[in-house]
């Protein structure tokens, strides 16, 4: 119950405690919920269908599924790095012409990473609490929690690179985030493929590369010459 709590926490309360901040303090309002639509229209709208689209109607493709899983898993992963990275600097370059600050971005990613948090884990959390599952499911909402919460943050700093490139007028940073999202989505593949999942070395990985990243982000917002 307590690890449901904590997931419900972080995948339910937390996004929607955002929200309502930026509602009541009348700021970053448009960037959170583009971040929201982002992630919606590029993963939920556009590449998963496609994605099942290809399972259902090629068989070139479920060969490749089936006989090269490996290279199944990176390419799951770059190909998340590409629409998602993508669909963050077309939001951003038309729909956030004049809203290009640090916070900006930060809000921007909030709203992505909160929106993936609330369907991915606090709806499943949601659900728990009106189901008998098990408690055998709570080390999975204390994993996922934790998973969550790192990605959250990897978005906000993808959202800081890729901003940065809309405000320079810079293709080169798209590029980057997209690179960088790849990398770490695709260590975490190889670690699962060949560390026989281990949850421990995956999410240490995951948190390491988010780290280094922040360095990065921290690097970025010292260059930022307008705040808004």
């Amino acid at each position: 119950m307590f690890s449901a709590l904590i997931a419900l926490s972080v995948g339910g309360i937390f996004p929607v405690a955002l929200f309502l901040y930026c509602l009541v303090k009348k700021r970053y309002v448009k960037a959170f919920l583009l971040g929201c639509l982002t992630f919606i229209i590029f993963q939920l709208m556009l590449r998963m269908p496609l994605l099942q689209l290809l399972s259902k109607n090629s068989i070139g493709f479920n060969l490749f599924q089936s006989l090269h899983p490996f290279l199944y898993m990176l390419f799951l992963a770059i190909t998340a790095g590409i629409f998602e990275e993508v669909g963050r600097y077309l939001i951003m370059k038309y729909c956030l012409k004049k809203n290009d600050s640090f916070q900006t971005a930060v809000f921007f990613g909030l709203g992505h990473g909160g929106i993936e948090a609330f369907l991915f884990l606090g709806i499943n959390a949601m659900i728990y609490f009106f189901t008998t599952s098990p408690d055998s499911l709570n080390s999975d909402f204390l994993w996922g929690s934790l998973e969550r919460i790192i990605a959250m943050i990897l978005h906000v700093e993808l959202s800081i690179i890729v901003m940065k490139g809309v405000k320079e007028k810079n293709i080169k940073y798209l590029w980057l985030a997209i690179i960088l999202h790849g990398m770490v989505d695709s260590m975490i593949t190889i670690v699962q493929f060949f560390g026989e999942q281990s949850l421990l070395l995956t999410e240490s990985l995951f948190g390491i590369s988010v780290l280094c990243l922040g360095f990065y982000s921290m690097k970025l917002k010292k260059e930022w010459s307008v705040t808004k």
